[in-house]
């Protein structure tokens, strides 16, 4: 049973996932990848992943990402462990 638990949450963890959601005025797109000493599942950038679902016409006012750099205390421990995301959103043309 706990390898069960264990090999479940362990998919669940290196799984990515992108998405959109709309409403009649604005949308907002996400993309995530689960990093794990310096290998990104699903892997890509998160950031043309998100914009790829950006619905053609609408207008982007805000973009907001995870570092993902080697530059910086903060995108190293994040690559080492954690999550790398984006969020795109903005205003659909009427």
């Amino acid at each position: 049973m706990k390898k069960l638990i264990f090999s479940a949450l362990t998919i669940a963890l290196l799984s990515g996932c992108s998405g959109l959601r709309t409403t009649d005025e604005t949308f907002s797109s996400h993309a995530e990848n689960f990093n794990l000493l310096f290998m990104q599942f699903p892997g890509g950038d998160t950031q043309e992943r998100a914009m790829a679902l950006v619905p053609p016409g609408a207008t982007v006012t805000t973009l907001i990402s995870t570092p993902n750099d080697t530059d910086s205390l903060i995108g190293v421990l994040s690559r080492l462990l954690g999550v790398d995301y984006t969020t795109v959103n903005g205003e659909l043309k009427k």
